[in-house]
């Protein structure tokens, strides 16, 4: 077997253990369960399968891989602890200074709709505010004792109105949040679009969620944010978790999936959902598009290919996006550095541009690799697709 092919075995067998079809990962041997166990790390699943074995939902795995998978799911226990009370911490903050903020992503599922928070590991926490109240929100958080880069007002507006979150803010016991003005930014490749956001209306019907003890998007939101930020902003680079979300959530909470694909047709995500609850089929709940009442088909190919994208090296994903683009011959980014990066740590005009020769010569070998030149390929039909 091809080593892409092999990457792919892998990789169905990693999503296999995280829904229905966990029986369905074939003779898997020690350097199958190791390579398998690295991209469970990559993707942070660990905590997760530890818990799946745990209630018994997967057969056993080697001994040293339920120990990698048990010492990551006590290690995640700690961390969530720390990243909700870093969150009640920002929220009561933001609150003395008059500003509503919700808890998106991670957060609002580890606490609601997750088996237990301890299996949902996550990297940071989000809050959305309302764009006006972003740049106080931020200077809130800082004068609380959030380490952040020092920036104008009008750089803050300026990020609130044009990037997907400010620069990262660091609690006093280092757990990173990303203060959002903007439910999700703009779109991964050149020349593409994203659908209509709706923060106000976000913010509004909003509800207080006790277990968490913080505001949490309503179902509806929570639901289009998942399907929007997986699909359309990661194209799919995001991980099996993002399926595991989408399941989890609808499993325990009431959808109208009528006003939802309303709602979704008129704001241009109804493709993007479609293609993501066709994997959630696939892979976790069995007649999930009979029941989310889904009024898309997918082709058989499309969703080969766009399984193996929430399995891919992450390493890779902006060679991935890179050879989607050229595939499409679209050709585009920027020259200068990234705004979040350049507010993280200003470089000279010389360091881009060593910067972006890296880049070009990164591209260039990754072009040499089948797996990543078949990935870059699956991304750019992807996007085509979703952009019907």
């Amino acid at each position: 077997m091809t080593g892409t092919g092999q990457r792919a075995r892998i990789g169905r067998a990693l999503l296999a253990l995280c829904g229905h079809r966990a029986n369905e990962t074939g003779e898997l041997s020690d350097t199958d369960w190791q390579a398998l166990d690295r991209l469970a790390d990559q993707h942070r699943l660990r905590p997760f399968l530890h818990g799946r074995t745990t209630r018994k939902e997967i057969g056993a795995a080697p001994q040293a891989i339920r120990e990698n998978w048990r010492e990551a799911h006590r290690n995640n226990a700690i961390a969530v602890l720390a990243q909700r009370r870093a969150l009640l911490q920002a929220v009561a903050t933001l609150s003395g200074a008059g500003i509503g903020a919700v808890a998106l992503k991670g957060s609002a599922l580890a606490w609601t709709v997750w088996p237990a928070p301890s299996e949902r590991e996550m990297r940071d926490i989000d809050l959305l505010v309302a764009e006006d109240n972003a740049p106080t929100a931020y200077e809130a958080l800082r004068s609380a004792g959030w380490k952040a880069p020092e920036l104008s007002a009008g750089e803050l507006a300026k990020f609130a109105s044009s990037e997907t979150h400010l620069p990262p803010l660091y609690s006093p016991e280092a757990v990173m949040c990303e203060l959002h003005a903007r439910v999700w930014g703009n779109a991964p490749l050149p020349g593409s679009s994203m659908p209509l956001g709706d923060e106000a209306g976000l913010l509004g019907r909003a509800r207080y969620e006790q277990s968490l003890g913080a505001a949490v998007p309503a179902t509806s939101d929570m639901l289009a944010h998942l399907v929007v930020h997986a699909a359309c902003s990661h194209l799919l680079n995001v991980g099996p978790m993002a399926l595991v979300d989408i399941d989890l959530l609808c499993k325990r909470r009431a959808i109208d999936w009528k006003a939802f694909w309303e709602r979704a047709e008129r704001n241009g995500y109804d493709r993007p959902a479609a293609l993501v609850f066709a994997l959630v089929e696939r892979w976790q709940t069995p007649a999930f598009l009979e029941t989310s009442q889904c009024p898309h088909e997918i082709e058989a190919d499309l969703l080969d290919g766009a399984e193996l994208l929430l399995v891919q090296d992450l390493a890779a994903r902006k060679d991935i996006n890179a050879i989607a683009s050229l595939s499409s011959g679209i050709l585009g980014g920027r020259m200068g550095q990234h705004p979040l990066d350049r507010a993280e740590g200003p470089i000279s005009l010389a360091g881009r541009v060593k910067q972006v020769a890296s880049r070009a010569f990164s591209v260039g070998r990754s072009m040499l690799s089948p797996e990543t030149r078949r990935d870059g390929l699956a991304t750019a039909k992807l996007q085509k697709w979703m952009e019907g």
